[in-house]
């Protein structure tokens, strides 16, 4: 069996919840579940029907020997980010499971992933991009450089020695150290995968350009639509799946915070946007988007969050 999984705080489910729709439309044969780095009572859950939609297993269920320290130090993204690896492993010790998937909670299924993804390979990771960029959006390939080769929004993970070994050193490399500080190597978990390639050889590189389509790659894919209105990149391969990293809800027809495009140079993409923005309205965005999250709200790293404002406005000054 093939489990699908994403990681959300609880203002985040509605991302959550229209990632898992969406891929249920394209792969009903998948079982989907949302891991959530926050705290929900049995209460709570009970009188919300987005949170009974699809199975959703909590931090503290998995039992994990690094959870006190995880929830007492990180911020969301840090929480997040580092519990990727922890759930990945507890999916994968349950024996009706063969292997996982993983993608972000701000990503949007449009079509099936390639066949070979589902049926191939121990280790799969999807590259930033795949060909140069112009001279004058170099900035893609620096930030590339400062955040790594690879994204980590996805990643397959089959059953196998080979992933049990990859699974031990990436845990104890990324769980505990998932910070952005690249003068000192660390962004998140994604400069440790600019090693998979090099230590278990049985990882796989997907360039497929249907993918795992974002700002950072939108240089070299273009999209269109069929006669039958499905989405098609370079006029070759089908959109598996957006990633609307840097979107934002109250500016819906914003590439990215990010992207060195805009509406007017990339008008291919306003059905894809348009179409993000109706589905988080219709999974409540607006409801559960102001949620606190439980572990995060009031730990240290609200602290170190207040330093760093009161660094930032000390040096603008």
């Amino acid at each position: 069996m093939t489990l699908l999984f994403t990681i959300a705080t609880t203002n985040y489910l509605p991302f959550a919840v229209s990632l898992l729709d969406s891929v249920k439309q394209f792969h009903p044969e998948f079982e989907v579940c949302t891991g959530l780095t926050d705290y929900i009572s049995e209460e709570v859950m009970v009188a919300n029907a987005l949170m009974n939609k699809y199975q959703i297993v909590q931090l503290h269920q998995i039992n994990v020997k690094e959870f006190d320290i995880i929830t007492e130090k990180y911020n969301p993204m840090e929480l997040a980010n580092s519990a990727k690896i922890l759930f990945a492993e507890y999916f994968l010790s349950k024996s009706n499971i063969d292997q996982v998937i993983f993608c972000d909670s701000d990503m949007l299924f449009f079509g099936q992933l390639p066949q070979k993804v589902i049926a191939e390979h121990d280790i799969i990771y999807t590259p930033h991009f795949c060909s140069p960029p112009p001279i004058e959006m170099k900035r893609q390939e620096l930030e590339v450089l400062n955040a790594g080769l690879f994204n980590g929004g996805f990643f397959k993970l089959r059953k196998s020695s080979e992933t049990e070994k990859y699974i031990r050193w990436f845990r104890e490399r990324c769980v505990l150290n998932c910070i952005s500080d690249r003068c000192n190597g660390y962004y998140y978990d994604q400069l440790w995968l600019n090693l998979v390639p090099l230590y278990f050889k049985t990882a796989y590189i997907e360039p497929d350009q249907g993918m795992n389509v974002a700002y950072w790659n939108l240089h070299e894919r273009m999209i269109s639509q069929d006669n039958q209105g499905k989405f098609i990149v370079n006029n070759k391969v089908p959109l598996a799946f957006f990633h609307f990293s840097g979107w934002d809800y109250h500016n819906p027809l914003c590439i990215s915070k990010y992207a060195l495009f805009d509406l007017e140079m990339r008008p291919d993409l306003k059905p894809l946007l348009l179409k993000y923005h109706e589905t988080l309205q219709n999974n409540e965005y607006e409801r559960y988007i102001n949620m606190a999250n439980f572990y995060t709200s009031k730990n240290k790293s609200q602290k170190k969050s207040l330093l760093s404002k009161l660094k930032h406005k000390l040096f603008n000054k």
